[in-house]
Protein backbone atom coordinates (compact mmCIF):
# COMPACT_ATOMS: atom_id res chain seq x y z
CA UNK A 1 0.00 0.00 0.00
CA UNK A 2 3.29 2.17 0.98
CA UNK A 3 4.10 1.63 -2.32
CA UNK A 4 1.19 2.40 -4.08
CA UNK A 5 0.53 6.05 -2.06
CA UNK A 6 4.45 6.43 -3.46
CA UNK A 7 3.50 5.92 -7.00
CA UNK A 8 0.86 8.46 -6.61
CA UNK A 9 2.39 11.17 -5.33
CA UNK A 10 4.99 10.60 -8.25
CA UNK A 11 2.00 10.24 -10.76
CA UNK A 12 0.54 13.54 -9.51
CA UNK A 13 3.61 16.28 -8.86
CA UNK A 14 4.87 14.84 -12.57
CA UNK A 15 1.32 15.38 -13.90
CA UNK A 16 0.92 18.91 -12.44
CA UNK A 17 0.99 22.27 -14.29
CA UNK A 18 2.66 24.06 -11.28
CA UNK A 19 6.16 23.93 -10.36
CA UNK A 20 6.57 22.46 -6.79
CA UNK A 21 9.11 21.92 -4.28
CA UNK A 22 9.38 20.64 -0.63
CA UNK A 23 12.43 21.66 1.61
CA UNK A 24 12.21 19.65 5.24
CA UNK A 25 12.56 21.34 8.78
CA UNK A 26 16.55 21.51 8.12
CA UNK A 27 15.78 23.42 5.10
CA UNK A 28 16.86 20.67 2.76
CA UNK A 29 14.64 20.04 -0.49
CA UNK A 30 13.44 16.91 -0.93
CA UNK A 31 10.69 17.27 -3.76
CA UNK A 32 11.63 19.15 -7.10
CA UNK A 33 9.29 18.68 -9.95
CA UNK A 34 9.67 19.05 -13.69
CA UNK A 35 7.91 22.30 -14.25
CA UNK A 36 9.98 23.50 -11.16
CA UNK A 37 13.51 22.29 -13.26
CA UNK A 38 11.72 24.22 -15.96
CA UNK A 39 10.78 27.16 -14.57
CA UNK A 40 14.31 27.43 -12.27
CA UNK A 41 16.49 26.15 -14.92
CA UNK A 42 17.85 23.53 -12.31
CA UNK A 43 18.76 19.77 -12.28
CA UNK A 44 16.16 18.36 -9.70
CA UNK A 45 18.83 15.51 -8.96
CA UNK A 46 21.54 18.26 -8.39
CA UNK A 47 19.45 20.24 -5.96
CA UNK A 48 17.56 17.45 -4.06
CA UNK A 49 19.21 16.56 -0.62
CA UNK A 50 20.82 20.71 -0.69
CA UNK A 51 19.80 23.25 1.74
CA UNK A 52 16.98 26.08 -0.02
CA UNK A 53 19.32 28.62 0.77
CA UNK A 54 22.36 27.69 -1.38
CA UNK A 55 20.18 25.61 -4.09
CA UNK A 56 17.88 28.37 -5.17
CA UNK A 57 19.38 31.55 -6.62
CA UNK A 58 16.62 33.85 -6.68
CA UNK A 59 16.60 36.59 -3.92
CA UNK A 60 12.87 37.15 -4.01
CA UNK A 61 12.17 33.63 -3.26
CA UNK A 62 14.61 32.94 -0.36
CA UNK A 63 13.11 35.93 0.91
CA UNK A 64 9.85 34.26 0.92
CA UNK A 65 11.05 30.91 2.45
CA UNK A 66 13.07 32.54 5.12
CA UNK A 67 9.46 34.10 6.18
CA UNK A 68 7.99 31.14 6.35
CA UNK A 69 10.97 29.21 8.43
CA UNK A 70 10.50 31.97 10.88
CA UNK A 71 7.05 32.41 11.27
CA UNK A 72 5.31 29.30 10.27
CA UNK A 73 2.56 31.26 8.60
CA UNK A 74 0.88 30.70 4.55
CA UNK A 75 1.92 33.17 2.12
CA UNK A 76 -0.75 33.00 -0.40
CA UNK A 77 -1.07 34.37 -4.34
CA UNK A 78 2.78 36.11 -4.34
CA UNK A 79 3.71 37.25 -7.52
CA UNK A 80 7.39 37.31 -7.69
CA UNK A 81 9.71 38.14 -11.22
CA UNK A 82 12.23 35.79 -11.54
CA UNK A 83 15.13 36.26 -14.40
CA UNK A 84 17.19 33.20 -16.10
CA UNK A 85 20.36 32.87 -14.86
CA UNK A 86 21.72 32.56 -18.44
CA UNK A 87 20.67 35.36 -19.71
CA UNK A 88 20.98 39.23 -19.40
CA UNK A 89 18.78 40.98 -17.63
CA UNK A 90 15.96 42.58 -19.57
CA UNK A 91 12.34 42.52 -19.36
CA UNK A 92 11.21 40.20 -21.91
CA UNK A 93 13.60 37.42 -20.08
CA UNK A 94 11.62 37.71 -16.99
CA UNK A 95 9.10 34.88 -15.93
CA UNK A 96 6.54 36.22 -13.88
CA UNK A 97 5.34 33.37 -10.98
CA UNK A 98 1.84 33.23 -8.76
CA UNK A 99 3.71 32.00 -5.69
CA UNK A 100 2.21 30.33 -2.83
CA UNK A 101 4.11 28.99 0.24
CA UNK A 102 2.33 26.70 3.28
CA UNK A 103 3.79 25.69 6.23
CA UNK A 104 3.57 22.09 6.57
CA UNK A 105 3.43 20.04 9.66
CA UNK A 106 3.31 16.26 11.06
CA UNK A 107 0.14 14.45 12.93
CA UNK A 108 1.32 16.14 15.91
CA UNK A 109 1.81 19.28 14.82
CA UNK A 110 5.36 19.99 14.85
CA UNK A 111 6.52 21.79 12.00
CA UNK A 112 7.88 19.71 9.17
CA UNK A 113 8.79 21.63 6.51
CA UNK A 114 7.48 24.11 3.66
CA UNK A 115 5.65 23.51 0.31
CA UNK A 116 6.37 26.07 -2.37
CA UNK A 117 3.86 25.99 -5.45
CA UNK A 118 4.59 28.50 -8.51
CA UNK A 119 2.33 29.12 -11.60
CA UNK A 120 3.35 30.59 -14.50
CA UNK A 121 1.60 34.09 -15.39
CA UNK A 122 4.34 36.02 -17.48
CA UNK A 123 1.22 36.47 -20.44
CA UNK A 124 -1.50 37.58 -18.53
CA UNK A 125 0.63 39.72 -16.61
CA UNK A 126 1.92 41.33 -19.54
CA UNK A 127 -1.72 41.29 -20.83
CA UNK A 128 -2.85 42.99 -18.05
CA UNK A 129 -0.28 45.82 -18.44
CA UNK A 130 -0.78 46.03 -21.98
CA UNK A 131 -4.70 46.80 -21.32
CA UNK A 132 -3.83 48.88 -18.41
CA UNK A 133 -1.62 50.92 -20.54
CA UNK A 134 -3.99 51.22 -23.45
CA UNK A 135 -6.81 52.37 -20.62
CA UNK A 136 -4.31 55.00 -19.28
CA UNK A 137 -3.70 56.33 -22.99
CA UNK A 138 -7.49 56.72 -24.04
CA UNK A 139 -7.87 58.26 -20.16
CA UNK A 140 -5.15 60.65 -21.22
CA UNK A 141 -6.78 61.32 -24.65
CA UNK A 142 -10.62 61.73 -23.40
CA UNK A 143 -9.08 63.96 -20.60
CA UNK A 144 -7.53 65.82 -23.35
CA UNK A 145 -10.13 66.53 -25.40
CA UNK A 146 -12.21 67.64 -22.50
CA UNK A 147 -9.24 70.09 -21.41
CA UNK A 148 -9.27 71.39 -25.38
CA UNK A 149 -13.00 72.36 -25.07
CA UNK A 150 -13.84 73.79 -21.95
CA UNK A 151 -10.18 75.87 -21.32
CA UNK A 152 -8.80 76.63 -24.62
CA UNK A 153 -12.06 78.28 -26.38
CA UNK A 154 -12.47 80.27 -22.90
CA UNK A 155 -9.06 81.48 -22.96
CA UNK A 156 -9.33 82.82 -26.97
CA UNK A 157 -12.12 84.52 -25.90
CA UNK A 158 -11.06 85.98 -22.55
CA UNK A 159 -7.68 86.82 -24.74
CA UNK A 160 -9.75 88.80 -27.31
CA UNK A 161 -12.05 90.90 -24.36
CA UNK A 162 -8.62 91.78 -22.62
CA UNK A 163 -7.55 93.27 -25.74
CA UNK A 164 -10.54 95.49 -26.51
CA UNK A 165 -10.68 96.23 -22.73
CA UNK A 166 -7.28 97.66 -23.11
CA UNK A 167 -7.95 99.64 -26.40
CA UNK A 168 -10.06 101.45 -24.72
CA UNK A 169 -8.39 101.94 -21.64
CA UNK A 170 -5.83 104.03 -23.63
CA UNK A 171 -8.47 106.14 -25.17
CA UNK A 172 -9.49 107.05 -21.77
CA UNK A 173 -6.49 109.70 -21.14
CA UNK A 174 -8.20 111.10 -18.34
CA UNK A 175 -9.17 107.99 -16.43
CA UNK A 176 -8.16 107.88 -12.75
CA UNK A 177 -5.38 104.79 -11.91
CA UNK A 178 -5.56 104.15 -15.75
CA UNK A 179 -1.50 103.10 -15.83
CA UNK A 180 -2.88 100.63 -12.86
CA UNK A 181 -5.14 99.18 -14.29
CA UNK A 182 -3.62 98.60 -17.19
CA UNK A 183 -1.10 96.68 -15.21
CA UNK A 184 -3.79 94.63 -13.54
CA UNK A 185 -4.82 93.77 -17.42
CA UNK A 186 -1.24 93.37 -18.29
CA UNK A 187 -0.75 90.48 -15.58
CA UNK A 188 -3.96 88.97 -16.63
CA UNK A 189 -3.16 88.56 -19.54
CA UNK A 190 0.48 87.45 -18.67
CA UNK A 191 -1.61 84.77 -16.77
CA UNK A 192 -3.95 83.48 -19.30
CA UNK A 193 -1.31 83.13 -21.89
CA UNK A 194 0.72 80.89 -19.56
CA UNK A 195 -2.18 78.77 -19.16
CA UNK A 196 -2.87 78.33 -22.56
CA UNK A 197 0.94 77.22 -23.39
CA UNK A 198 0.59 75.01 -20.30
CA UNK A 199 -2.36 73.40 -21.86
CA UNK A 200 -0.09 73.26 -25.03
CA UNK A 201 2.41 71.30 -23.54
CA UNK A 202 -0.62 68.63 -21.95
CA UNK A 203 -1.98 68.45 -25.45
CA UNK A 204 1.60 67.82 -27.24
CA UNK A 205 2.75 65.48 -24.47
CA UNK A 206 2.35 62.40 -26.95
CA UNK A 207 2.90 64.23 -30.67
CA UNK A 208 6.70 65.52 -30.06
CA UNK A 209 8.30 65.74 -32.82
CA UNK A 210 10.56 63.14 -33.99
CA UNK A 211 14.08 64.09 -32.62
CA UNK A 212 16.19 65.44 -35.15
CA UNK A 213 19.79 63.71 -34.41
CA UNK A 214 22.96 65.77 -35.33
CA UNK A 215 26.42 66.07 -34.06
CA UNK A 216 27.28 68.19 -31.62
CA UNK A 217 29.95 69.42 -28.96
CA UNK A 218 27.16 68.26 -25.40
CA UNK A 219 29.42 70.52 -23.40
CA UNK A 220 28.32 73.78 -25.09
CA UNK A 221 25.05 73.35 -24.89
CA UNK A 222 24.90 72.45 -21.42
CA UNK A 223 26.83 75.47 -21.12
CA UNK A 224 24.01 77.30 -22.87
CA UNK A 225 21.46 76.36 -20.86
CA UNK A 226 22.82 77.36 -17.47
CA UNK A 227 24.13 80.49 -18.79
CA UNK A 228 19.91 80.73 -19.70
CA UNK A 229 19.07 79.76 -16.36
CA UNK A 230 21.45 81.76 -14.75
CA UNK A 231 19.52 84.43 -13.61
CA UNK A 232 16.09 82.06 -12.17
CA UNK A 233 19.01 80.72 -10.25
CA UNK A 234 20.14 84.02 -8.40
CA UNK A 235 16.98 85.23 -7.69
CA UNK A 236 16.82 81.98 -5.59
CA UNK A 237 20.01 82.77 -3.97
CA UNK A 238 21.39 79.36 -5.98
CA UNK A 239 24.86 78.82 -7.39
CA UNK A 240 25.26 76.87 -10.11
CA UNK A 241 28.58 75.18 -10.62
CA UNK A 242 29.91 73.29 -13.90
CA UNK A 243 32.49 70.32 -14.14
CA UNK A 244 32.68 69.38 -17.80
CA UNK A 245 34.86 66.64 -18.79
CA UNK A 246 37.33 67.97 -21.25
CA UNK A 247 37.30 66.38 -24.93
CA UNK A 248 34.16 64.91 -24.59
CA UNK A 249 33.55 63.36 -28.23
CA UNK A 250 30.98 64.29 -30.33
CA UNK A 251 27.18 62.94 -29.64
CA UNK A 252 24.29 62.45 -31.79
CA UNK A 253 21.36 64.43 -30.29
CA UNK A 254 18.39 66.74 -30.82
CA UNK A 255 19.64 70.10 -29.53
CA UNK A 256 16.43 71.29 -28.90
CA UNK A 257 14.73 68.60 -27.19
CA UNK A 258 17.86 67.62 -25.38
CA UNK A 259 17.91 71.58 -23.93
CA UNK A 260 14.83 71.06 -22.79
CA UNK A 261 15.11 68.31 -20.69
CA UNK A 262 18.33 70.21 -19.15
CA UNK A 263 16.55 73.18 -18.68
CA UNK A 264 13.34 70.95 -16.60
CA UNK A 265 16.12 69.34 -14.51
CA UNK A 266 17.89 72.68 -13.44
CA UNK A 267 14.73 74.08 -13.10
CA UNK A 268 13.41 71.43 -10.91
CA UNK A 269 16.47 71.97 -8.68
CA UNK A 270 15.75 75.60 -8.76
CA UNK A 271 12.67 75.55 -7.23
CA UNK A 272 13.84 72.98 -4.92
CA UNK A 273 16.38 75.44 -3.05
CA UNK A 274 15.42 76.81 -0.24
CA UNK A 275 18.56 79.15 0.48
CA UNK A 276 22.05 79.27 -0.51
CA UNK A 277 21.34 76.63 -3.00
CA UNK A 278 24.24 74.54 -4.68
CA UNK A 279 23.68 73.11 -8.04
CA UNK A 280 26.40 70.69 -9.29
CA UNK A 281 26.05 69.76 -12.88
CA UNK A 282 28.70 67.17 -14.31
CA UNK A 283 29.55 65.69 -17.52
CA UNK A 284 31.68 62.55 -18.15
CA UNK A 285 32.05 60.05 -20.46
CA UNK A 286 32.72 56.09 -20.53
CA UNK A 287 33.76 53.95 -23.75
CA UNK A 288 30.05 52.81 -24.33
CA UNK A 289 27.96 55.85 -22.57
CA UNK A 290 27.49 59.83 -21.76
CA UNK A 291 26.84 60.82 -18.39
CA UNK A 292 24.94 63.95 -17.63
CA UNK A 293 24.37 64.55 -13.84
CA UNK A 294 22.50 67.41 -12.04
CA UNK A 295 23.09 67.50 -8.54
CA UNK A 296 20.76 69.97 -5.68
CA UNK A 297 21.20 70.49 -2.37
CA UNK A 298 17.76 71.39 -2.13
CA UNK A 299 14.58 69.85 0.03
CA UNK A 300 14.92 66.29 -1.46
CA UNK A 301 11.75 64.01 -2.41
CA UNK A 302 10.25 62.03 0.21
CA UNK A 303 11.17 58.14 -0.90
CA UNK A 304 7.73 57.41 -1.28
CA UNK A 305 7.25 59.60 -4.34
CA UNK A 306 10.12 58.89 -5.95
CA UNK A 307 8.59 55.83 -8.11
CA UNK A 308 6.00 57.91 -9.38
CA UNK A 309 8.12 62.00 -10.48
CA UNK A 310 8.47 60.65 -13.91
CA UNK A 311 4.85 59.48 -13.80
CA UNK A 312 2.24 61.45 -16.94
CA UNK A 313 0.86 64.57 -14.27
CA UNK A 314 2.56 63.49 -11.28
CA UNK A 315 4.00 66.74 -9.20
CA UNK A 316 5.35 67.52 -6.10
CA UNK A 317 4.65 71.10 -6.24
CA UNK A 318 1.35 72.18 -5.60
CA UNK A 319 1.14 74.39 -8.42
CA UNK A 320 3.29 72.30 -10.92
CA UNK A 321 1.83 70.52 -14.14
CA UNK A 322 3.33 67.04 -13.54
CA UNK A 323 4.42 67.40 -17.36
CA UNK A 324 8.44 68.37 -16.93
CA UNK A 325 10.00 65.31 -15.74
CA UNK A 326 7.56 63.12 -17.96
CA UNK A 327 8.56 64.70 -21.18
CA UNK A 328 12.44 64.39 -20.20
CA UNK A 329 11.97 61.17 -19.59
CA UNK A 330 10.31 60.47 -23.04
CA UNK A 331 13.06 62.25 -24.86
CA UNK A 332 16.03 60.16 -23.37
CA UNK A 333 14.18 56.94 -24.51
CA UNK A 334 13.85 58.30 -27.66
CA UNK A 335 17.73 59.22 -27.34
CA UNK A 336 18.13 55.17 -26.08
CA UNK A 337 18.90 56.00 -22.81
CA UNK A 338 18.06 56.75 -18.98
CA UNK A 339 17.23 59.19 -16.51
CA UNK A 340 17.15 57.86 -13.30
CA UNK A 341 17.11 59.95 -9.92
CA UNK A 342 17.87 59.56 -6.08
CA UNK A 343 16.93 61.91 -3.34
CA UNK A 344 16.73 62.00 0.20
CA UNK A 345 14.65 65.24 2.12
CA UNK A 346 16.63 67.33 3.29
CA UNK A 347 19.98 66.97 1.78
CA UNK A 348 18.80 67.51 -1.88
CA UNK A 349 18.19 65.21 -5.31
CA UNK A 350 20.56 63.76 -8.03
CA UNK A 351 19.13 63.10 -11.46
CA UNK A 352 21.64 61.18 -14.06
CA UNK A 353 20.75 61.01 -17.48
CA UNK A 354 23.02 58.18 -19.73
CA UNK A 355 22.82 57.96 -23.05
CA UNK A 356 24.63 55.98 -25.32
CA UNK A 357 27.67 56.44 -27.29
CA UNK A 358 27.18 56.62 -31.09
CA UNK A 359 30.00 56.07 -33.35
CA UNK A 360 30.58 58.69 -35.50
CA UNK A 361 31.27 58.13 -39.56
CA UNK A 362 34.84 59.13 -40.98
Amino acid sequence: MQHVEQDLYEILLRNLKEAVFFADAEGRIRVFNAVAEQYFELHGERIIGRKWKRAIPYRNIRRQLAAIYETQKAHHDVELAIESPSRNSTGDDKRLLRSSFYPIFNQAGFFIGCLATFGDVTEKGRLSREISKSRDLSTIGALARWMAHEIRNPLSSLNINIELLREELLDQAQLNQRDEILSLISFISYETLRLENNLKSFLDFNRLPPPKFEWVEVNGVLDSVVRLLGAEAQMKNARIETHLQKKLPLFKIDVSQFSLVLSNLLINSIQAITDRGEIHVTTRASKKNLFVVIEDNGVGIPKEQLPKIFDFMFSTKPTGSGLGLSIARKIISDHRGEIGVKSEPGKGSTFTIRIPIEAKPL
